[in-house]
């Protein structure tokens, strides 16, 4: 237990582990999608989107000086991000356990569209989602990629709560005072 207290105590330690989590989730839904074929739909785009928004925000929080202004109005950011990826990746968990008539869709391989197709209109395929929001079929630890994904949005939303509400050490408020002065 004090081993996570003590890491709560450093909020750039919790960000930076934050920043290299979203990097790792990012890195695993393109290994989902371009690997393992599982298409993904129009809101796991959105929480892709999220992720990828929340990485230079908890690495610039984990450079800023902790307890600092800079740092708490980047937490402040990652929270309302990460917030809206809670609402998207609720959304889509609701979908898939009262999903809605299915709709068969399908699309080219990357390797045969980059062998066909300019780069740009690759990208704009890639940034297209053809996924059912409904499909359950792909599943972690027993998890559909929405539920898993709640869980983690949700694991983000308490730390950075803990982090928002923290304040900083009687000892630590005096030497920001001292540094303010001395600024």
């Amino acid at each position: 237990m004090k081993i996570i207290s003590r890491f709560l105590g450093s909020p750039t330690q919790v960000a930076l582990l934050l920043g290299l989590a979203c990097t790792g989730l990012v890195g695993a839904s393109f290994f989902v999608q371009h690997v393992l074929g599982i298409e993904p739909c129009p809101l796991c785009i959105i929480q892709r989107f999220t992720y990828l928004g929340l990485i230079p925000v908890f690495f610039a929080a984990a450079m800023a000086r902790p307890h600092g202004r800079t740092q708490r109005a980047l937490f402040w950011t990652a929270a309302i991000l990460t917030l809206e990826g809670l609402g998207v990746a609720g959304y889509q968990t609701h979908l898939q356990l009262f999903p809605a008539p299915l709709v068969a869709t399908c699309s080219a391989s990357l390797s045969y569209m980059l062998d066909t197709m300019a780069v740009t209109e690759v990208l704009a395929r890639l940034l297209h989602a053809t996924g059912d929001c409904s499909d359950t079929s792909f599943k972690v630890l027993g998890l559909t990629l929405a539920q898993a994904s709640l869980i983690i949005f949700l694991s983000f939303t308490l730390l950075l709560v803990k982090l928002l509400r923290r304040r900083p050490a009687p000892a630590q408020m005096r030497a920001e005072q001292l540094r303010r002065v001395d600024d």
